[in-house]
């Protein structure tokens, strides 16, 4: 199997974050000044997690850039931040009122709610569905910092049950795995750990110990694409995160993807966005007045 390329942009694992290691969850009350992270890791820069952050604000505000977006999490509001996605906290430093619950898929219990593959925007749930969604943090809390017996399946249904709130609350139109067959789930997971190194459909249809014509024949019967535009709108994806948010040239980013040319990789991202790479560079940064250099 080829080994996957150094990521450009810094991605952390759970056991980068936690204070102790052992259990795949980590549930933190943010106060004013603290940092409860390792000291290599730096979560004011441009970054990414292989895990799910729940983020549940108190009585103030918070501002995220999530890839290409502003998030603004009002006070008393809700965000589910995906595995993958390019996360930069905008004022992280400030916020003293802030719950964040980070877990693997892994650790979720059997009967926990799918969820979304990646939010618009914050929710915010009504005043009693929040106070619910607030204890349940607190309770999270308490027993993470408490080792007793029997602490990981007592975390975890406290997990699920906080998670099947939040879903109470999504959009009912908000993109869920809950929906998908297994094959297309795990064909998404895959393109998430080799991206950078299997590039043809076939590569993962082999992984799934499935033909390539069925693996194309579910995804377009669930999403309406074929498996290789899924893979073509991914790769476009990992190129605009990595022009919005990396000092990488154009033809670093290029070989990054497996574009043995930049002038196929430059007419591959205008035929999927319009733009060549470099307009989205320009483009993208001046919306957000965001420059990583």
């Amino acid at each position: 199997m080829k080994k996957d390329k150094q990521p450009v942009i810094t991605s952390y694992r759970l056991e980068d974050l936690l204070v102790v290691p052992g259990l795949m969850i980590d549930v933190h009350y943010k106060t004013a000044g603290d940092d409860h992270h390792h000291p290599h890791v730096d979560l004011t820069q441009a970054h990414r997690h292989e895990f799910y952050t729940l983020a549940v604000t108190g009585h103030q505000r918070s501002l995220h850039m999530v890839d290409f977006r502003q998030v603004e999490m009002p006070p008393e509001s809700i965000f589910l931040l995906s595995p993958w996605q390019i996360h930069l906290p905008q004022d992280i430093i400030l916020v003293s009122d802030l719950f964040l619950i980070s877990f693997t898929s892994e650790f979720l219990p059997p009967g926990a709610p799918a969820l979304p593959v990646c939010m618009e925007k914050a929710i915010t749930p009504d005043p009693e569905g929040y106070k619910e969604i607030w204890y349940l943090c607190q309770r999270l809390l308490q027993e993470f910092n408490h080792r007793k017996a029997l602490q990981e399946p007592v975390l975890q249904h406290y997990l699920a049950l906080l998670l099947t709130l939040f879903t109470r609350y999504l959009p009912e139109n908000a993109s869920s795995k809950q929906l998908q067959p297994e094959l297309l789930t795990r064909y998404r997971e895959l393109m998430e750990v080799h991206l950078l190194s299997w590039s043809s459909c076939g590569d993962y249809a082999r992984a799934l110990h499935v033909t390539t014509d069925h693996l194309n024949e579910v995804v377009k019967q669930e999403t309406g694409q074929t498996a290789s535009a899924l893979l073509a709108a991914r790769r476009i994806l990992e190129a605009k995160r990595m022009l919005l948010h990396s000092t990488h040239g154009i033809k670093e980013i290029a070989w990054y993807l497996q574009f043995n040319e930049v002038t196929y990789f430059n007419r591959f991202f205008k035929q999927h966005t319009g733009q060549t790479p470099l307009a989205f560079r320009i483009s993208s940064r001046e919306k957000y007045n965001y420059n990583p250099e």
